[in-house]
């Protein structure tokens, strides 16, 4: 049986069309899934020890005030849904507080009652919904009293995480949380220092 040379062409090149263009098709619904991939996953509450005060902050505390505070009650936050957003819990705000007064020589060591109490209320947490760089903003209020003597603090900081520190979104956005209640706290520590009344 012959061949006949423009036929063989003609059902090659047909089957080379065929099989180019459903390997652009695949191409074309694999790079979105895979785009999609790199931006999403499982979303992870913002960690405690992330949100501690760095060495920096220690630094900078009023000597005067060491050993003069409790944290009696803590407020606020909410829990992630891993299949939303990262956000951060009341447990893990009031582990990263009270760890880091500690780490600052702010807390009280005895429990004579003399000490000054605080309370903090996280208030909010402001999240972009997208972008390359996320710059989470935490509202809390302070509240520090002890008998005859009360001072509330408000205080707003922001954290910010670029793509160099996540490449993937979810991420990125927890990591902005952690650095966003970090500072809220360093933030805290240096206005409480500035208190006249506890000095």
């Amino acid at each position: 049986m012959s061949i006949n040379p423009l036929n063989f062409a003609l059902d090659a090149y047909a089957s080379i069309h065929l099989i180019t263009q459903g390997y652009i098709t695949m191409k074309k619904n694999i790079i979105p899934l895979l785009i999609l991939a790199a931006l999403t996953g499982c979303a992870s509450p913002a960690t405690k020890e992330a949100m501690l005060i760095n060495s920096e902050t220690i630094q900078t505390v009023n000597p005067v005030q060491k050993g003069k505070f409790t944290v009696a009650a803590v407020t606020g936050g909410k829990a992630t849904n891993p299949m939303w957003t990262s956000q951060v819990s009341q447990e893990n705000f009031e582990g990263a507080l009270k760890e880091s007064l500690i780490l600052a020589g702010l807390t009280a060591t005895d429990a004579n009652g003399t000490q000054y109490k605080i309370d903090a209320n996280l208030v909010s947490l402001e999240q972009p919904l997208i972008g390359l760089t996320f710059d989470v903003v935490s509202n809390v209020n302070y509240r520090v009293y002890k008998d005859g003597f009360e001072k509330v603090l408000p205080i707003k900081a922001t954290g910010t995480a670029t793509f160099s520190d996540a490449a993937v979104a979810i991420a990125r956005l927890r990591i902005a949380n952690e650095k966003s209640i970090q500072n809220n706290i360093a933030e805290f520590i240096k206005q409480l220092g500035k208190v006249a009344e506890i000095q």
